[in-house]
């Protein structure tokens, strides 16, 4: 088998270790004329890194072939293939951001897949459908074209078309699951099932033509229940539940996600509660009064800071909001205002005076259905006492009879 799967005609970036996979790969894209950028990934783990490294960057040289590289530094943090993996596949996706080429191209082949499958078995995952040949990546897109080969046609190829490689000695360990699975566990099932390997693999193709299908159709349903308040929770609610799994994921399609954080999110959905709010990773879903509403947290955002304000007024700021004081001849009695002003953020307790009694600031929140992430930002005005003047955008305290023997007033605008 000499043919690859499809990959876009366009500038791409090739992630090569060095090992027989990933050279067979360069070598044939090559070969085809492709726009070439050789990305290798040093994992300072092993003393033959070094040298692997200047392998892969003296062949991308002879062919005068863009080069990038990183080294990993761990400065004592745990090291396991899974975090080798999100480092290695964080410089990926940073490096097609700043080289602006939209398409990753990996060396995956027929027996990751077969491996892949079992643990996504062994781990108990939700979906359990392999590799996928082509997938949204950061800016762009992964694709996998070598995911037909199998490793004894690569490895038999590169023998032919005399492509030198390098060989991990830490692949024919047996301390991870991988591996294990790779030197031990498919070779058994060869045994008692030979063959099972094209089985296994036409069975994870048909399944994940089922999730694409199923996925666009999700895609298809949010969007056409997407309103300005934000997607209708009880079109989601009424999915079965594999499709409601895939909300997750169209609301996150480039959030690498887990059987957990799926199970995490039904749960959610299920409660039936105004407003409440689920984090995945730099990213909250929101849910208020019957829609969902996805944000990317701002890292560079702080807690609202409060702020006085004295007796010669003016317009102020507080989060998205202008609030303006100003002396006028109808509003709050001055004789009932101690200044200095502080404009903050609800605190338990607040209660505010209306024509009849007093009322706790978070009922009157709950009451005009703001959303519980929301009512932080709503600004609160007190006086030096404590006593609360307003809560702005809602309610400005009344003062009874006081207010008609007034002479002066403060006036609280937004």
């Amino acid at each position: 088998m000499e043919t690859i799967a499809p990959v876009p005609n366009e500038p791409l970036i090739v992630g090569v270790s060095g090992g027989c996979d990933s050279m067979v790969l360069a070598h044939l894209l090559h070969e085809a004329k492709f726009d070439l950028l050789i990305a290798h990934v040093h994992h300072g783990l092993r003393a033959a890194s070094d040298e692997e490294a200047a392998f892969v960057e003296n062949w991308a040289f002879e062919r005068n072939l863009p080069f990038r590289t990183t080294r990993l530094e761990w400065g004592g943090q745990r090291v396991s293939q899974a975090r080798c993996r999100e480092k290695r596949y964080q410089f990926f996706e940073d490096l097609m951001e700043e080289t602006n080429r939209s398409h990753l191209v990996l060396a995956h082949h027929r027996d990751d897949q077969l491996e892949t499958l079992l643990i996504q078995l062994l781990r108990g995952e939700a979906t359990i459908d392999g590799i996928p040949i082509h997938r949204p990546f950061g800016p762009g897109q992964l694709h996998r074209p070598l995911v037909n080969w199998t490793k004894q046609e690569l490895t038999a190829y590169a023998t032919r078309q005399q492509i030198e490689w390098r060989e991990d000695a830490t692949n024919a360990e047996t301390k991870y699951l991988r591996n294990q699975i790779r030197h031990d566990i498919l070779p058994r099932l060869a045994q008692v099932r030979p063959g099972f390997e094209e089985a296994a693999v036409r069975a994870a193709r048909l399944r994940q033509t089922i999730q694409d299908e199923h996925l666009a159709y999700v895609e298809a349903l949010v969007a056409r229940h997407t309103t300005e308040d934000g997607i209708v929770i009880d079109e989601i609610n009424q999915l079965p539940t594999d499709l409601r799994r895939l909300a997750l994921q169209v609301l996150l399609p480039d959030v690498r996600l887990t059987s957990e954080d799926f199970d995490r999110f039904l749960a959610w959905l299920r409660v039936d509660m105004p407003s409440s709010e689920v984090y995945y990773g730099n990213w909250r879903i929101r849910r208020a009064y019957g829609y969902l509403t996805c944000i990317e947290k701002d890292t560079t955002d702080s807690a609202l800071e409060s702020f006085q304000v004295g007796a010669d007024l003016g317009t102020y700021r507080y989060g998205e909001r202008d609030v303006t004081f100003s002396y006028g001849d109808a509003g709050i009695p001055l004789a009932e205002v101690t200044f200095p002003l502080t404009v903050r953020s609800q605190l338990p307790g607040d209660r505010i005076q209306l024509e009849i009694g007093t009322k706790k600031v978070s009922r009157i929140l709950i009451d005009a259905k703001v959303p519980r992430y929301l009512r932080a930002e709503v600004p609160v005005v007190v006086d030096a006492t404590g006593q609360v003047l307003a809560v702005v955008g809602h309610r400005i305290a009344k003062f009874g009879s006081f207010e008609l023997l007034a002479r002066s007033y403060l006036m609280i605008e937004w």
